[in-house]
C-alpha cells in the first residue's frame, strides 16, 4: 500500500514549469556559455549533429570527415532524415524521444536569441525550418508504422511507449504542434486515429503497461493527452468518428468487457478505485484474516482515494463535455457510446457470479463513473428552482430512435404488449423524424445507469455480505476441526485442513477488500450528493409525469388522482388500479422508479448520507414516496412500496432522546405529505397483504413493521396526524375496519409465533443443558448428530423468536393507541370477537399457568419484554372496558377467559414491578369482575335455549344467528358479520373458494324471522 501515490497531483503551472526545467537541462549540455550567431551552429546545437570530435563527450553524434552533410539551411532535411533511418544512429527505437528533445532544444534558443533573431534573419529561418521538419518527421512516425519502428518491431507502437514510459508532460509541447502541423496538413483523422489506436494498446495492459489509479504519474499524463487533443476544435469534431470509438469489430470479438479496455474512452472510464486491481492492491492488507485492521490508516486511505477519485471524475467530465459541446454528431455518438454499453449490461441486476474477476459484464469501476458523470450534466436542468424542468419530454418512449434497449423491460403498470400500442399509437400522430432533444436524451439515460450502474454497484455489495459472513463461519468451523486435530498423528490430513484454511483466508481477503472499496465510493460525500440532488430532481420531474395536467411543481398536485370511495373489495384490486393508472407513467419501464428506491434505501445506511441531511430537496424525494403511497394505481410493484416505507420508517426514527427524525420536519411542514402521508400509510398497510410472491405471507410483515413505526411517531408527535385518523376512522367506516382487521391478524400472528418459538427456545436450552449435566454419567450417550441437531432448532426458534417479538411489539404499541382514542373502531361486530380472543390467549400465556415456558436467558435478545407486553395487553383491555360488545366478547371465549387471570396480572404489574398504578390495577380488576357476569348471563341463557336447531347456528361459529344471509354460489346460510369478517382477508366465498363480495351476499328474512321466534318462544317458557 503506497499512500504517496495518492498526493501527485499537480496543476497545469506546476507540470509546464518541470517541464521547462527540463528542457533547460536538456539545452545547458551543448549551449551553456556558447553565442550562437549562425546557421550551422543552431543546426548543430538543435539536432546535436557536429563535426567537432571533441562534442562526442557531450553526446553530439559526430559526422565523418568526409561525409557529404553540410550543415546549411538546405540540408537540414536530408540530415534528419539520414539521422533518422541510418541503422545505428539512434539505437532502440528512440527516434520519437530524440526528435521530441531537438524540438525542445530549437525554442530553448528561440528564447535565447530573441534579440538577435529580429536581427539575424538567416537563423529565424533556419529554426523556422527546424520546427517545421522536426514536427513533420514526429507526425511521419505516427502515419508511417515502417517508419517510426525498428524492423523487428513493425507493430509496437513506439512513440506512444516512449511518451507513456518517460515523464510524458515534457513530449506535450512538442505533441502540440505536431497537431498543428497535422491540421494544417489535412492528416489530423489519420493521426489523431493512429495516435488514440496505440495509447490504448498501451494502456490496455497488452503491452505489459499498469494502468491505474495508483500509477498517478501515467493516467495523469494519459489524462493530460486526452484534454490537450480536445482541446482543438478540428480533433474534438472528428474524435467519435474513428473506428475504434465504438469498437464494433473488438467487441464482436468477445464480451462487452471488451469495450473498456479497446475503445477510446474505454481506459479512462475504468479510472478508479472501484476498479478490481486497485482494490486489490489498496485493500488486501487490511482484509487479511490475521491482520489488525487500524481504522485511523483505512480512514486515511479513504480519504486520499476518494479526493483522488474525485479530481479524475471532474476531469472525465471535462473530457466528455468537450465531445457533448463540439457538434451534435459528436454529441449523439457519445451517448449512443454509453446507451451501447449500459443496453448490454442489464444483467448487472441480476449477475448470480459477483467476482468481478470473473465476470464478463462492464466493470463496477466504469459504469459507477459513467453514472456520475452523466449525473454532473443533469444539474443545470435539475437544480432546485426547476426552471428547465419543462424541457424533459415526459412522452419520451413515445419517440423513435430511442438510444435506449426497453425490449425485455418491465414496465410500471402495464404490460408489455399494451405499452408497445400505446407508443406505436403515439408514433404515427407525432411522425417518424420526431428526436429526443439531448436533455431528455441525458436525462434518461441518466436514470438507466442509475439502475444498472450504480445499481449494479450496491447488488454486488449486497451478495457481497452474506458470502463474507458464510466464508467467515466456514473458516471459524475450519480453525476448530484443525485445533481439534492437533495431536493427530496423520500428517497427511494435518496438511490437507491447512491447504484449506489458506484457501478460504484468501478468498475471505478478496470479498472484505471489495467490501472496503464499496464503503470507500459510497461514503465519498462529494460523489453521493450529487448522485442524491439527482434522486431528488428525478422525483421532483416523476411527479409532474403521475400529475393530470403536467403542471407540477408550479402548481401543487392535489391527492388522491382516484377517489378512495371504490369499494372495500376494490382497494387491492389490481385490474381495477391498472385501468386507473396515469399515462404515460404506467408505460415507463420500473427501472425508472426501482433505481432511484434501491440506490436511496441503500445509501441510507451510511452514517454520512447525503439523505441524512439534505436540506430542502429532501422534500422531493419524501414527496415523491408519499405520491406513490397514497396512488395505489400508480405502481404495481409493491416490493418497492416495501422499500419505501423502510425508507420513510429510517426518516422518523428519532435520532436521540430530543432530536426528532430527519423527515419528520417534512411530515409536519409539508402540505403535499401531511395532507396525504396517514392515508398512504393505511392504504398500503391494507394492499400490501398481497404481493404476488410465493412468499407474500412474510413479505406484508417488514412493510406493516415500518408503518407502524411511524404511525407510532406521527401520531403521538404531530396533532394533526391524530385528528386525520379520527376523521378516517369516522368517515370511512368499511376501509378502517378493514385495517383493523389486517392489524389484528398479524398481531395475533406474530404474538403467538413469537410466544411459541420463545417457548421452543426454553424446551432446547433445558435439553442442552441436561446433556451437559449428565454427559458423564448419562448409560447411554447422546450422539453428536442429535446434538446437532438441537442446535440447530434453537438457531432456527431463536431467530423466529426475535423476529416476531420485535414485529408484535410495534403492533401491539398501536393497538395501545388506537384503541385509547377511537375505541369503536375496535369493536364492531367483524373485529370484536377475534380481538378479545387473542387478548384472552396472551394474556394467559403470560400469567397462565405455563409462563414459566416463557422464561429464557437473556429475554432482551429477542426483543422480548414480558411484562412490558403484559402492560400492553391489559392497557388494550382498560381502554375498550367502557364498550358493552367488547365485555361480552371477552366473557363469550370459553377457550382462554377466567378472571383469575387479571388478578394475576394485578399482581405482577401492581405489587410485583409497580409498572401500573392503583387506578390502573382498580380498572382491570373491574374489568375482570364484568366480563366474569357477563359470561354467568349468557350461560344461563344459553341453559334457558337449551338445544339449538342447527339450521340457527352458524356454520363457522357454532352460534346463534342474528342476521343471517344466504351465500350465492355455495348457497350456505351464515350471519353476516362472520361472513364480513372472513372477507376482510380473502374475498371468496369460504365453502366453494369462488369469488364473492358483501354486496352479493342474500339477506335470509325467513330464516332471521324463524331464530327470532325461537329465541322468544324459550325465553317465554323460562319465565
Amino acid at each position: 500500500m503506497i499512500f504517496d501515490n495518492h498526493h501527485l497531483y499537480t496543476d497545469r503551472a506546476q507540470n509546464h514549469l518541470q517541464i521547462c526545467h527540463l528542457t533547460d537541462l536538456l539545452y545547458s549540455k551543448s549551449t551553456d556559455n556558447m553565442v550562437l550567431n549562425s546557421v550551422s551552429s543552431v543546426i548543430e546545437d538543435t539536432l546535436f549533429i557536429s563535426r567537432d570530435p571533441a562534442k562526442e563527450a557531450q553526446g553530439y553524434y559526430i559526422l565523418s570527415p568526409d561525409a557529404d552533410e553540410a550543415l546549411t539551411l538546405e540540408t537540414i532535411d536530408d540530415l534528419i532524415i539520414n539521422h533518422l533511418s541510418e541503422s545505428g544512429r539512434i539505437k532502440d527505437g528512440k527516434k520519437f524521444k530524440y526528435l521530441m528533445e531537438s524540438y525542445t532544444r530549437a525554442q530553448n534558443i528561440r528564447k535565447r536569441l530573441k534579440r538577435q533573431l529580429e536581427k539575424e534573419t538567416d537563423v529565424k529561418l533556419t529554426l523556422d525550418k527546424l520546427d517545421q521538419l522536426i514536427v513533420g518527421y514526429g507526425l511521419i512516425l505516427f502515419l508511417v508504422s515502417d517508419f517510426a519502428c525498428e524492423d523487428d518491431r513493425a507493430s509496437t507502437p513506439l512513440p506512444m511507449i516512449q511518451i507513456l514510459d518517460g515523464n510524458a508532460d515534457q513530449y506535450n509541447q512538442f505533441l502540440y504542434a505536431i497537431i498543428k502541423q497535422s491540421i494544417e496538413e489535412g492528416s489530423t483523422f489519420e493521426f489523431v486515429e493512429n495516435f488514440f489506436n496505440s495509447l490504448v494498446l498501451c494502456v490496455s495492459n497488452e503491452l505489459g503497461t499498469t494502468f491505474n489509479i495508483s500509477q498517478s504519474k501515467t493516467y495523469n499524463s494519459v489524462l493530460t493527452l486526452y484534454e490537450m487533443f480536445l482541446s482543438f476544435k478540428e480533433v474534438a469534431e472528428i474524435f467519435t468518428q474513428i473506428e475504434s470509438f465504438f469498437g464494433e469489430e473488438v467487441y464482436s470479438k468477445g464480451s462487452i468487457a471488451y469495450w473498456e479496455k479497446y475503445t477510446i474512452l474505454g481506459p479512462i472510464l475504468q479510472l478508479s478505485p472501484l476498479e478490481y486491481h486497485e482494490t486489490m492492491d489498496n485493500y488486501q492488507s487490511f482484509a487479511g484474516q490475521k491482520a489488525f485492521v487500524k481504522q485511523t490508516d483505512l480512514k486515511i486511505l479513504n480519504e486520499s482515494l476518494q479526493n483522488q477519485h474525485n479530481i479524475i471524475l471532474q476531469r472525465l467530465f471535462g473530457i466528455i463535455d468537450r465531445l457533448f459541446r463540439i457538434s451534435s454528431k459528436s454529441r449523439e455518438d457519445v451517448l449512443s457510446y454509453f446507451a451501447q454499453i449500459v443496453n448490454k449490461n442489464h444483467l448487472r441486476r441480476g449477475e448470480a457470479d459477483i467476482d468481478p474477476a470473473k465476470t464478463e459484464l462492464t466493470s463496477d469501476a466504469t459504469m459507477a463513473n459513467i453514472t456520475v458523470i452523466l449525473i454532473k450534466f443533469t444539474q443545470p436542468f435539475l437544480d432546485i428552482s426547476y426552471k428547465k424542468i419543462d424541457k424533459i419530454d415526459i412522452n419520451y418512449f413515445n419517440n423513435v430512435n430511442l438510444f435506449l434497449d426497453l425490449s425485455n423491460e418491465t414496465r410500471i403498470n402495464s404490460d408489455y404488449k399494451e405499452a408497445e400500442q400505446f407508443y406505436d399509437q403515439n408514433k404515427k400522430q407525432n411522425g417518424e423524424d420526431i428526436k429526443p432533444n439531448f436533455i431528455s436524451d441525458c436525462f434518461f439515460l441518466t436514470l438507466t445507469y442509475l439502475h444498472y450502474g450504480i445499481g449494479g454497484v450496491l447488488l454486488r455489495d449486497e451478495k457481497n455480505s452474506p458470502i463474507l459472513k458464510r466464508m467467515e463461519a466456514e473458516y471459524e468451523r475450519m480453525r476448530n476441526l484443525q485445533q481439534q486435530r492437533a495431536t493427530d498423528a496423520n500428517p497427511f490430513m494435518k496438511n490437507i485442513l491447512k491447504i484449506q484454511l489458506q484457501k478460504i483466508e484468501d478468498e475471505m481477503a478478496k470479498f472484505q477488500s471489495w467490501k472496503y472499496s464499496f464503503q470507500s465510493f459510497f461514503s465519498n460525500r462529494a460523489i453521493q450528493s450529487e448522485v442524491f440532488d439527482f434522486v431528488c430532481g428525478a422525483s421532483t420531474f416523476l411527479i409532474r409525469v403521475i400529475d393530470p395536467s403536467h403542471q407540477y411543481p408550479f402548481k401543487q398536485l392535489n391527492l388522491p388522482l382516484i377517489p378512495d370511495q371504490i369499494g372495500v373489495e376494490n382497494v387491492d384490486n389490481a385490474d381495477y388500479l391498472r385501468a386507473h393508472a396515469p399515462v404515460p407513467f404506467k408505460y415507463y419501464p420500473e427501472f425508472i422508479v426501482e433505481g432511484l428506491i434501491n440506490y436511496t434505501f441503500y445509501i441510507s445506511r451510511y452514517t454520512n448520507s447525503p439523505v441524512i441531511d439534505h436540506g430542502s430537496r429532501l422534500n422531493s424525494f419524501v414527496e415523491f414516496t408519499t405520491v406513490i403511497l397514497r396512488c395505489p394505481e400508480v405502481i404495481s410493484n409493491p416490493h418497492l412500496k416495501g422499500k419505501m416505507v423502510q425508507l420513510l420508517s429510517m426518516g422518523s426514527y428519532k435520532l436521540n432522546e430530543v432530536t426528532p427524525g430527519f423527515m419528520m420536519s417534512i411530515f409536519e411542514n409539508n402540505e403535499l405529505v401531511s395532507k396525504n402521508l396517514l392515508y398512504a400509510l393505511l392504504d398500503f398497510y391494507v394492499i400490501v397483504e398481497k404481493t404476488g410472491s410465493s412468499s407474500q405471507f412474510y413479505d406484508k410483515f417488514n412493510s406493516r413493521y415500518a408503518i407502524s413505526i411511524i404511525l407510532e411517531e406521527i401520531y403521538q408527535t404531530i396533532p394533526k396526524y391524530k385528528q386525520q385518523l379520527y376523521l378516517q376512522a369516522k368517515n370511512d367506516p368499511d376501509f378502517f375496519t378493514r385495517f383493523v382487521a389486517r392489524m389484528l391478524n398479524d398481531l395475533t400472528f406474530l404474538l403467538d409465533e413469537g410466544l411459541t418459538n420463545l417457548t421452543e427456545v426454553h424446551k432446547i436450552n433445558l435439553e442442552l443443558e441436561n446433556i451437559n449435566r449428565n454427559s458423564t454419567t448419562a448409560t447411554t450417550p447422546v450422539t453428536p448428530e442429535h446434538i446437532e441437531d438441537l442446535k440447530r432448532k434453537l438457531i432456527s426458534a431463536e431467530k423466529q423468536a426475535k423476529s416476531s417479538c420485535g414485529l408484535s411489539a410495534k403492533s401491539m404499541a398501536l393497538f395501545e393507541l388506537f384503541t385509547g382514542d377511537i375505541p369503536r373502531s375496535f369493536v364492531t361486530p367483524e373485529i370484536v370477537g377475534r380481538l378479545a380472543g387473542m387478548l384472552n390467549y396472551n394474556l394467559e400465556s403470560l400469567v397462565g399457568p405455563k409462563c414459566g415456558e416463557l422464561k429464557v436467558k437473556d429475554p432482551e435478545q429477542y426483543s422480548f419484554n414480558p411484562k412490558e407486553l403484559l402492560k400492553a395487553v391489559c392497557t388494550v383491555y382498560i381502554n375498550l372496558a367502557d364498550q358493552d360488545d367488547f365485555v361480552a366478547a371477552v366473557a363469550r371465549d370459553t377457550r382462554s377467559f377466567k378472571e383469575e387471570l387479571f388478578k394475576k396480572a394485578v399482581f405482577i404489574l401492581g405489587r410485583r414491578t409497580g409498572l401500573v398504578s392503583d387506578q390502573f390495577c382498580a380498572r382491570l380488576l373491574n374489568f375482570g369482575k364484568a366480563a366474569q357476569t357477563q359470561k354467568e348471563q349468557e350461560e344461563q341463557e344459553d341453559i334457558e335455549l337449551g338445544d339449538v336447531p342447527d339450521e340457527f347456528l352458524d356454520p363457522l361459529m357454532y352460534t346463534i344467528m342474528v342476521d343471517p344471509v344466504t351465500l350465492p354460489t355455495s348457497h350456505v346460510n351464515i350471519d353476516r358479520s362472520t361472513i364480513k369478517a372472513h372477507l376482510l382477508s380473502d374475498s371468496t366465498d369460504p365453502f366453494n373458494r369462488s369469488p364473492l363480495k358483501l354486496d352479493e351476499v342474500i339477506p335470509n328474512d325467513d330464516l332471521r324471522e324463524k331464530i327470532q321466534a325461537f329465541i322468544k318462544e324459550k325465553r317465554q317458557k323460562t319465565k
